[in-house]
C-alpha cells in the first residue's frame, strides 16, 4: 500500500521535495491511516508534516479524539496543533447547515494554519464511499458532464 500511495503522489504531483505538509486528522481511521503513511513517506520523498486538528464541539466524544490525535501524534514524532470551533452555535449564526458550517470551519482553520507556520499543501484522507459521496452531491447540485467528478487529487493547496 505505501508503494501504490507513492506512486500517486508522484503521478499526480502532489509534494515536492521540501515541502511542509498540513495533515487534516480528525482521528477516525482514515485520517489516522494518513497520518501513519505519510509519515512513513516523508524520508522516502523528503518532506514534513505536521497535524491539525478541528474539534467541532459537536459530540462528547468530542474531547477524547482530540486527545487521542494529540497522542498518536507524539507517539510519532509529529507535531499537532489543535483548535476548537462551537460549530452548532456558529450554524445558527449562519443560517447553515452543520455539514457545511463543520466543513468550511475545517478548511479555514487549515488554511489560516497553512499560512501561520508558512505550510505549501493541506492533506485530507479520503475513502471510495466519499468520492461515490461526491459525484452524487455534485449530481444533486445540477452539475454539467464536466462537474461529474469524484474528490481530484489536487484543488489549490489541498492535495
Amino acid at each position: 500500500m505505501l508503494n501504490k500511495i507513492h506512486r500517486f503522489i508522484e503521478n499526480n504531483n502532489l509534494i515536492q521535495s521540501g515541502e511542509k505538509i498540513i495533515l487534516a486528522v480528525s482521528g477516525g481511521p482514515d485520517s489516522i491511516a494518513l497520518l501513519h503513511l505519510m509519515h512513513e513517506l516523508t524520508t522516502r520523498l523528503d518532506f514534513s508534516i505536521v497535524a491539525a486538528h478541528l474539534n467541532h464541539g459537536l459530540r462528547p466524544e468530542a474531547a477524547g479524539e482530540e486527545l487521542f490525535v494529540i497522542n498518536t501524534c507524539q507517539a510519532l514524532k509529529v507535531e499537532c496543533y489543535t483548535t476548537t470551533v462551537m460549530v452548532e452555535e456558529l450554524a445558527q449564526r449562519r443560517k447553515a447547515s452543520l455539514e457545511e458550517t463543520g466543513r468550511n470551519a475545517r478548511y479555514d482553520y487549515f488554511e489560516r494554519l497553512r499560512q501561520q507556520i508558512n505550510a505549501n499543501r493541506i492533506a485530507t484522507a479520503h475513502h471510495r464511499d466519499d468520492v461515490a459521496e461526491s459525484v452524487l452531491l455534485h449530481l444533486l447540485r445540477g452539475t454539467g458532464v464536466k462537474g461529474l467528478r469524484g474528490i481530484l487529487p489536487i484543488n489549490g493547496y489541498v492535495v
